[in-house]
């Protein structure tokens, strides 16, 4: 199957009724009717699919509750945000959601606040991208950047960053990924560690969305990926406080590994002009990249798949030969994962199945018409 063919195949999926109730970005209505409304184009049956799906996400149960970027209110308000191609189009629904976000924003500030002062190591969710206190200042900065909300989130990342005096940084995490939870670790995953807040703070930064200690808290969190690199380049999952580092990236994806931690990197660079940031991410990205045995990935989708990497290399590949040069190879390997998902099948959903990868395959072939802003919710943009 081509990559015309594949996302053909999965845009006919979504378009047929589905079974799917939950209202949620990463497997639910909302992530469905944002995969539509971006593969739809100009076809207006598809464009009356993405809507229908949008009402469906409405009238869920826990559509209007607060959480997480991938959840309730906020999913269902980037949907929609996602979605929209006029000025004023689900405005009264954006409306009635933007303070619900705004609420759940500043508890997941609050509770970031409480970790620090407890010292204890702290909880992903009150500051990652897929639960916490990133993922949903990134969609308050396309929402409502200069409000208070957005505020009270992007201080308390900066107080994340502030230094300590000792070899612990505040953004140290208690247990993790095969970690006891007495063993204090650094979770480098793009969805549930560091590299969140420093891709939320270096792009409100390059929007001109600041607050003080903005600029030392980018500084901060970028020199300490910088300064714990693998010896080869790269980054592993975690780095542990108590005993020896972990050992290399066990796998190269959007959610844990080089890749994200260098799309983070990458945009602190761009955000505060720092050229050694940049040639630091693309070299150890385009060092990933050429060694396949290395990434260890699972489905075909954003999250652990290949279309991660693909959507990721995309986002860096301007300016960059070295990254631009993997592109097609990163394609077809989407490609093939994406039609043995289609042949098993895989559920259609957002974050690690079929209708994320044929996102990304969709924005490869289609350039000239990716709307450029559907990979928001990885904090790629």
């Amino acid at each position: 199957m081509n990559p015309t063919d594949a996302v053909a195949a999965v845009t006919a999926q979504l378009a047929r009724p589905t079974a799917v109730t939950a209202p949620g970005l990463g497997a639910g209505l909302s992530g469905e009717a944002l995969a539509l409304g971006v593969l739809a184009g100009e076809d207006p049956a598809l464009r009356r699919a993405a809507h229908e799906r949008l009402a469906a996400a409405v009238r869920a149960p826990g559509a209007m509750r607060g959480g997480g970027l991938y959840s309730g209110a906020a999913a269902v308000a980037l949907a929609a945000r996602t979605m929209a191609r006029a000025p004023g189009e689900y405005r009264g629904l954006l409306d009635a959601l933007v303070p619900r976000v705004g609420e759940s924003a500043v508890g997941r500030a609050a509770a970031l606040r409480a970790d620090l002062a407890a010292g204890a190591g702290l909880r992903a969710h009150t500051f990652d991208t897929v639960s916490g206190a990133s993922g949903l200042g990134r969609l308050l900065l396309d929402l409502e950047p200069y409000g208070a909300s957005l505020a009270a989130v992007l201080t308390a990342l900066v107080d994340l960053a502030a230094p300590t005096g000792g070899a612990r940084p505040r953004w140290w995490t208690a247990g993790g990924p095969g970690l006891p939870e007495a063993e204090g670790h650094v979770n480098l995953g793009l969805a549930h560690g560091i590299p969140g807040p420093l891709a939320l703070l270096s792009l409100a930064w390059s929007r001109g969305v600041r607050v003080p200690g903005q600029e030392e808290a980018i500084e901060a969190l970028a020199l300490w990926l910088t300064t714990h690199r693998l010896p080869a380049g790269g980054w592993p999952m975690t780095v542990r406080l108590d005993g020896p580092d972990a050992e290399a990236t066990t796998r190269a994806a959007w959610c844990y590994g080089t890749p994200g931690v260098a799309r983070a990197l990458h945009l602190a660079g761009a955000a505060l002009d720092r050229e050694d940031w940049r040639t630091t991410a693309v070299t150890d990205l385009a060092a990933t990249l050429a060694d396949p045995a290395t990434w260890h990935l699972s489905g075909p989708g954003l999250c652990h798949g290949p279309a991660g990497l693909l959507r990721i290399t995309h986002r860096m590949a301007d300016g960059s030969a070295a990254l631009a040069a993997h592109l097609p190879a990163l394609a077809t390997a989407t490609t093939r994962a994406l039609t043995d998902a289609l042949t098993a099948p895989e559920p259609a959903t957002l974050l690690e199945g079929t209708t994320g990868a044929a996102l990304a395959l969709h924005a490869h072939t289609n350039p000239g018409t990716d709307s450029g802003d559907w990979d928001a919710f990885l904090l790629l943009r």
